[in-house]
Parts: C-alpha cells; structure tokens; sequence
C-alpha cells in the first residue's frame, strides 16, 4: 500500500521563493529559489539531477544574512517544463542536516509570519 504524501509530512510548509545556493563537491554551485520550505527541509527545482543521498552544502537567504547548513536529498522528481519545448527540471527535496537550534528558530518566525498569505501550505 502506497502512503499518501501528506502522511508522511512532519512539518508546516510555506511555497515562497527564498534564494538558495547549493555547494556540492565536484560540481558547480546551484543557485535557485525554493519553492517550498519548513523547518525539516526544502524543496527547489533545478535544472541538475541530483541522485537521492547526495550531500549538500546550503545557503538560504531567509534574511540578509544567510543560513548555513548541511542537507541531504531525499527524492527528485523530474519534470517537463511548461515553458519550452525538451526543457527537464528536477524538483528536489532536501532534508536539513547540522542545522543549529538558533537557525531553526529563525526558519520557524519567518514561516510563522508567512503563514496567513495565499501561499500557505499544509
């Protein structure tokens, strides 16, 4: 039997564009927006397939100065773009690692403050 997504979430997601840059080792770094984030992780869509298990460093602009972390890739999902013709994207789940209490905090105000607009998610 197959688990409904939403089950399977712990946390409150927001859909809001955050800038996010993603440092992998032997790659170039990804620059992005998310598209959704809580305090568990992140969701962005990239033009790069990441394998599931791929290890990242992270750079999420939340406020001027960026939080700083490690993550781990969870799931990739490919898409086709709506826009151009052949164009693949790959939405991808990144699950926080080493992230400090002080930074979760920080995720979890600005989370809070965005909930009551259109873009909140359950």
């Amino acid at each position: 039997m197959q688990r409904d997504s939403i089950n399977r979430r712990r946390f409150i997601r927001i859909k809001f564009p955050f800038t996010i840059h993603l440092y992998i080792p032997e790659m170039m770094a990804i620059s992005a927006y998310t598209e959704d984030i809580s305090e568990g992780g992140v969701k962005v869509t990239i033009k790069e397939e990441l394998k599931v298990s791929t290890e990242t460093e992270l750079e999420i602009y939340i406020q001027q100065e960026p939080i700083n972390c490690r993550g781990k890739v969870i799931w990739v999902k490919q898409r086709d773009s709506k826009f151009v013709e052949d164009e693949v994207f790959f939405d991808t789940g990144i699950e926080f690692k080493n992230i400090t209490d002080s930074e979760i905090e920080s995720i979890k105000h600005h989370l809070k403050a965005l909930r009551s607009t259109e873009g909140f998610i359950e």
